[in-house]
């Protein structure tokens, strides 16, 4: 038995000795929270995966189970054997949701009381699932591990519950939902030159000497440091001072034993990021009592010797979905212009490390390239680009998730699934060869779908292209493929993708964000050419906002003041171009929300300000 976990990036397996006596396995790892944030991990028994039921598990982003321990509520699911079947001892209900990736099932157990339960541990924040119905699972009372391992029904028979609140998912189908509420925590963020770095802090009302702890540094961030600090309750508060050595400090924090009498770090009342005389730096909140105070539980930002609640984890976590080419990079041969523009990729990357990544949020590349060429792209400038959470390739006909165990960017396979609806590869083939011999000269094949199944990509003469794109969609409709036509560049040639009904940049964003829990109006679409039309106008979910870059195309402008004035309303044009126009763009979003959200708390207050004898009455007649 081995165990394997995220303290080290899942590159070690620790041999777990196994008690004869017990038949218990188990052994001791001093990990240092503070540091490692949340720990998720697995266990490995004879060759398979395996979790322990009873702590925390739930999905990460690439649809993998792992154990947790992470701050999660015990959820219990609950179905009416009456809708199983006549015989509920032969019949099984697995529950399958956001929580898993959509990707694995969780058995439910027939109950005393006539119904089948199980109880799931889930993270703070909205959840969607359903119900299927006389599945069969691979390994019966073991929670999968990867994404593609769904229970197997033949027909499949999902079902929903009426009486709990319902949505409707991406690909049509009617789900449940459910939001977990988030325990209360206190969570600093503290932009710094120090190398390391100690929070010493006390809760109101909290007994005895405070609590010391080291801070992390926020990943893929310079100049951010990070401390989760588990709340007693939702009315508390913080005060707290921090302390540590400096980048060019000859002491270490081994030092940082001289402490008063109170256990707050020995330095003058008024010193602010500076050395006392004990070779150790100190952060001090130069007025009143020298410690910083923090209200109530939430995120608080310390930045400048000022401490405020931090504006992003004030909303819900937003999902940016960029473009790269003439977006987020430029991308040739090295010169000047690309250093340039790598400096603002670069800047946006820090950007949204320090200002939306701890609120939760979540980079998607959304691009025509291919795989291969995304993963040469972070390669080459690593360091610069952002590391994402999902790759949406080949003008949204594939999606890729990090396969932790391993190591590589692997297809989601329900994706997959959702475009093989109304899609024929063989005919659209057919049909644009027929055609290619027809327009002799006039069209060539760029890619005929063998490695994008649900892509065939032809470059079109412009003069012709009305004319090939109307026999070749009058050809397909005949045939029954249910298709869509996505044009990229203008000028003499025109790239034109064929793709299935159910793909495109726009649908395969609408996907992600179902899949990662995240609101349509909570996505922010970036993107400057036409086959970028997809994600940054109006789906059929609704509308979201979209940040169209200042260096857009042509075709990119005239579809915008095609636009209504409610649809034109989601929309912002930065003055800055490519990745600077993202963090403008981005901030101009946030400013918005937070102001909805102001309002919307301004109203509510009103309204909380009616004194019971003064509420409004509709007078009746009659």
């Amino acid at each position: 038995m081995q165990g394997l976990g995220s303290w080290d990036d899942w590159s070690l397996n620790i041999t777990l000795p196994i008690d004869p006596g017990t038949g218990e396995a188990g052994i001791v790892l001093e990990l240092d929270a503070s540091q490692h944030g949340e720990l998720t991990y697995k266990y490995n028994v004879a060759g398979k995966w395996h979790l322990a039921r009873s702590d925390a598990a739930a999905a990460d982003m690439q649809g993998c189970v792992n154990n947790s321990t992470a701050g999660r509520k015990l959820v219990r699911f609950s179905f009416p054997a009456a809708f199983s079947g006549p015989r509920p001892s032969e019949q099984s209900v697995h529950l399958i949701g956001s929580f898993t990736g959509w990707q694995v099932v969780i058995p439910m157990a027939l109950g005393a009381d006539g119904a089948y339960h199980c109880d799931v541990s889930l993270p703070p924040g909205h959840h969607s699932f359903r119900f299927l119905l006389n599945a069969q699972q691979q390994e019966p009372g073991v929670f999968q591990p990867m994404a593609g391992m769904l229970a197997q029904a033949s027909p499949a028979q999902y079902a929903v519950l009426q009486h709990l609140p319902l949505e409707t998912l991406p690909s049509g189908a009617t789900a449940n939902s459910l939001r977990v509420p988030a325990p209360p925590t206190f969570r600093l963020l503290y932009h710094t030159s120090f190398s390391e770095a100690y929070v010493t802090y006390r809760f109101s009302g909290q007994q005895g000497a405070p609590r010391r702890l080291r801070m992390h540094h926020q990943p893929d961030c310079s100049g951010l440091m990070l401390a989760h600090l588990p709340a007693p309750g939702p009315d508390c508060s913080l005060e707290f001072s921090i302390s540590g050595a400096t980048l060019d400090s000859s002491s270490t924090l081994s030092t940082l034993s001289t402490m008063e009498e109170e256990g707050w770090p020995n330095s003058s009342s008024n010193v602010y990021n500076k050395k006392n005389n004990n070779g150790i730096a100190v952060e001090r909140d130069p007025p009143g009592s020298g410690l910083y105070t923090a209200a109530r539980p939430g995120v608080w930002r310390l930045k400048g010797g000022s401490l405020r609640p931090d504006d992003a984890s004030q909303l819900p976590p937003l999902m940016l979905c960029t473009d790269l080419d003439g977006t987020l990079i430029e991308d040739g041969e090295e010169g000047d212009w690309v250093r340039q523009n790598d400096e603002l990729t670069y800047l946006c990357a820090q950007h949204f490390a320090q200002y939306l990544a701890p609120a939760g949020g979540l980079i998607v590349f959304n691009t025509g390239r291919s795989i291969g060429m995304v993963e040469g792209l972070l390669q080459r400038k690593s360091g610069i680009m952002p590391w994402p959470s999902a790759i949406i390739t080949a003008v949204g006909t594939k999606i890729f998730m990090w396969d932790v165990a391993g190591r590589r960017w692997a297809p989601d396979p329900g994706y997959a699934h959702l475009l093989d609806d109304g899609w024929n590869l063989q005919e659209v083939q057919n049909l644009a060869q027929a055609l290619m011999r027809r327009f002799n000269g006039n069209a060539s094949c760029v890619d005929d779908g063998s490695e994008h199944p649900h892509r065939v990509s032809l470059s079109i003469r412009s003069d012709v292209l009305h004319d090939f794109l109307k026999q070749w969609g009058e050809g397909l409709n005949r045939a029954g493929v249910q298709h869509q036509f996505v044009s990229s560049i203008g000028g003499e040639w025109r790239y034109v993708d064929c793709i299935a009904k159910n793909a495109g940049k726009g649908r395969a964003m609408a996907y992600l964000a179902s899949k990662f829990g995240v609101s349509l109006e909570d996505v922010v679409a970036a993107g400057d050419s036409g086959n970028d039309l997809l994600m940054l106008g109006r789906l059929p979910e609704g509308c979201h906002p979209a940040i169209v870059m200042s260096n857009s195309h042509p075709e990119v402008w005239d579809w915008l003041a095609r636009l209504t004035p409610e649809e034109r309303g989601w929309i912002y044009t930065p003055k800055a171009e490519r990745a600077a126009g993202i963090v403008e763009g981005l901030k101009a979003v946030l400013a918005d929300k937070l102001a909805a959200a102001a309002e919307r708390q301004r109203k509510a207050a009103a309204q909380r300000a009616l004194a019971p004898g003064k509420l409004p009455v509709r007078a009746l007649r009659g």
